[in-house]
């Protein structure tokens, strides 16, 4: 047994060795970071732009239904803006270091740099489902999540004022208000 972990642990070495070998020698794969967080970037920004003006637009009326829910949910839960800052400097710094740092740094980095990836290609995800027209599972999630007390007063009035609620919609709301509230109590 001892043999087959000292065997496993000699071939993880060796494939770490062989990365970092292979990493030293890409002197601008920084340049190839930075393309695919700016690809990323690129793609982001104009769904931001659609799905924000889409929302904007419908909190000017309240009559729209869930329109501050929506508000709510595309601020706080799909864009997380404090979140998206900090996955798009994962993805950055460590283009920006790449030159400077060497060895098994340089595979730290990369990880780093492919965790932001897959963060903000989540964000994305988030985005594109909303534009989609996917929301309610958006919106359930969010309120799930919802602690500030100030907001779900907020949110909670935007579900309940409105009039056509699809009744698997209304047992779904019901069940997050009802666990809500027990919570709260």
């Amino acid at each position: 047994m001892n043999e087959l972990i000292q065997d496993c642990g000699e071939k993880v070495l060796q494939a770490l060795s062989s990365i970092l070998d292979r990493l030293n020698k890409y002197d601008n794969f920084s340049s190839l970071m930075q393309g695919v967080g700016l690809a990323l970037l690129t793609i982001l920004i104009p769904f931001a732009i659609a799905v924000l003006t889409d929302v904007l637009q419908k909190k000017k009326d309240e009559t729209i239904e869930y329109s501050k829910l929506d508000l709510h949910v595309v601020l706080d839960h799909v864009f997380e803006v404090k979140h998206l800052i900090f996955f798009i400097i994962l993805i950055f710094l460590p283009s920006l270091l790449w030159g400077i740092l060497f060895g098994f740094i340089r595979l730290i980095l990369l990880i780093i740099w492919i965790i932001g990836v897959i963060l903000v290609g989540r964000k994305l995800r988030h985005l594109y489902l909303w534009t989609k027209g996917n929301v309610f599972d958006l919106r359930f999630s969010y309120l799930k999540k919802l602690t500030n007390k100030k907001d779900i007063v907020i949110v909670w009035h935007s579900v309940w004022q409105t009039e056509n609620i699809n009744i698997l919609d209304a047992k779904q709301f019901f069940k997050i208000f009802s666990k809500k509230i027990d919570k709260l109590i």
